[in-house]
C-alpha cells in the first residue's frame, strides 16, 4: 500500500508535508501546560492590539495571530515555564 502525502500550502507559499509537523518542546511542562501558557499569552497579546486600537483610534492591521507570535516568544525562549499552581489559578480565572 502506498503513503498518501497530504500537503499544506505555508505562508511563503511554499508546500510542506502535513505528517511532518513538529511538536514543540516542552522544556518541563506537560502538552496542557504548554497549551495553557500559549493560550494566555496570545489573549495578552490580542489585549494589548485592542487597547493599541483604542488609544491610538486607528484599526491595526495583523501580520501574524496573536498565538502564533506566542508561539514563536516560546520557541525563542522568551516565556517563562508555568508550574502547576498557575495552571490552577488560570483554571479559576476562567471560571
Amino acid at each position: 500500500m502506498k503513503k498518501q502525502t497530504k500537503y499544506i500550502f505555508t505562508s511563503q507559499g511554499t508546500m510542506e508535508d502535513k505528517l511532518s509537523l513538529f511538536t514543540p518542546p516542552l522544556k518541563g511542562m506537560t502538552k496542557y501546560e504548554v497549551v495553557i501558557l500559549l493560550s494566555k499569552r496570545a489573549r495578552e497579546i490580542n489585549q494589548l492590539r485592542i487597547e493599541l486600537q483604542k488609544k491610538y483610534k486607528v484599526n491595526l492591521v495583523e501580520k501574524e495571530k496573536p498565538i502564533v507570535m506566542a508561539l514563536k516568544e516560546y520557541l525563542n525562549n522568551e516565556l517563562e515555564p508555568v508550574d502547576s499552581y498557575t495552571i490552577e489559578l488560570f483554571k479559576e480565572e476562567s471560571e
